[in-house]
């Protein structure tokens, strides 16, 4: 009788395990628990950062106070470790133990600026590149990947977050609304602050992904007025203000430039 062959992580079992593995994955990110498999559905994922222990949070508190700091009273605040967690989401993110080095507050992107005096173009790559520099000198700026795709499946703590997310808005947005007055620039029709927010917002997350996963790549791509992002950011605004005051929506203005371009050739 020949031996049992040795387990392997790429024999048949240790492919199931695999597959089983990618399915908790798949239904870890799913939009709702009712978008899981059926057999999934009765699994109860654990919140994010679920791998923060509470003893090592005890620990760390010990060592920078002297008294009131123990399991028991940490318990005695938050009675289970998803409460726990869920309010040290909101304060990492809000930057409240250390308000001082938030990178998303206006005030503190502007007093890095250089130049405020420069021409409309160099300030807006200027600043680009002072948000995406700030936001990569602070770790926690990824928190938000990390647990962004479970919130659909903890909808208070989405709420939570969103809300939080927006309050500081409003300065943001006077700024661009100021800069516009002061180039002398609308938007096209279909634009508005909000949506220009928006796309800003949503580049600005995909850059600060990219920079971490192809740094050099990144780098390497840098033009010469500033980074990637901030070119891109220049680009992308060109094209939703109304430069030449013609009106046209954005759909329109590219295809009258693309016609006269045809006619040309």
């Amino acid at each position: 009788m020949s031996p049992r062959p040795a387990p392997k992580p790429d024999d048949v079992s240790g492919k199931q395990f695999l597959d089983a593995a990618a399915q908790l994955i798949d239904a870890m990110f799913a939009a709702s628990p009712a978008d899981r498999p059926r057999r999934l559905q009765v699994i109860d994922f654990p919140a994010a950062l679920q791998w923060l222990r509470i003893e090592d949070v005890v620990k760390v508190a010990q060592g920078e106070h002297d008294s009131g700091v123990s399991q028991k009273a940490l318990h005695n605040r938050w009675t289970t470790k998803d409460e726990f967690i869920k309010a040290a989401v909101i304060h990492t993110m809000l930057y409240r133990d250390d308000p001082a080095p938030d990178p998303t507050t206006a005030e503190h992107l502007t007093a890095q600026l250089d130049d405020k005096t420069a021409p409309g173009a160099a300030l807006i790559i200027q600043l680009a590149d002072a948000l995406l520099s700030a936001l990569l000198d602070h770790p926690r700026s990824f928190l938000l990947m990390h647990i962004g795709p479970l919130l659909a499946q903890h909808p208070e703590l989405h709420a939570e977050i969103v809300k939080r997310l927006h309050e500081p808005r409003a300065p943001w947005y006077a700024g661009y609304e100021a800069l516009m007055m002061q180039l002398g620039v609308s938007l096209r029709p279909g634009w508005t602050i909000e949506r220009l927010g928006m796309a800003i917002t949503a580049m600005l997350d995909g850059f600060l992904l990219r920079s971490r996963i192809h740094p050099v790549e990144v780098e390497a791509l840098r033009g010469h007025m500033g980074s990637l992002f901030a070119e891109s950011l220049l680009a992308m605004i060109l094209g939703a203000i109304d430069i030449d005051g013609s009106g046209r929506s954005v759909d329109r203005a590219f295809d009258t430039a693309t016609e006269s371009t045809q006619e040309t050739l």
